[in-house]
């Protein structure tokens, strides 16, 4: 899904993708509007994403889980928000699919753990 930062509607409109790659999934949903010169994106990504454990070198899935508040300008914007994340454009539409593979791909960049616990560290936990 695409949308064209000149003709931006100012009602919320929803929006739904989904990223898949494999046994990868993503899905992103929420709402879009219009505050000139901003598309104001408003949502969450949920799925599962097939990561490298940085402790064991192990593969697993981690549970992929992301508020997301942002708004898009095109061309470059100098100031500042507390709430939102600013992205630049260089074009004038925002595609909702490339900005949750990019996402996807920034998750799998991250530092990840696979959470297992030995019987000593269960019977530790739970004295």
């Amino acid at each position: 899904m695409k949308v064209d930062l000149k003709k931006v509607p100012k009602e919320n409109k929803e929006f739904s993708v989904e990223y898949r790659d494999g046994e990868d999934f993503a899905h992103f949903c929420g709402y879009f509007f219009g505050k000139p010169p901003f598309l104001v994106v408003e949502g969450k990504i949920d799925g599962k994403i097939e990561v490298n454990c940085d402790i064991s070198g192990e593969k697993f899935f981690d549970r992929f889980e992301e508020e997301v508040k942002i708004k898009v300008i095109e061309g470059s914007y100098k100031g500042f928000d507390e709430v939102y994340d600013i992205i630049e454009s260089d074009g004038s539409v925002f595609d909702f699919e490339a900005f949750l593979k990019d996402e996807v791909e920034i998750f799998k960049n991250d530092y990840h753990k696979k959470e297992e616990l030995e019987d000593k560290e269960f019977i530790l936990e739970n004295l």
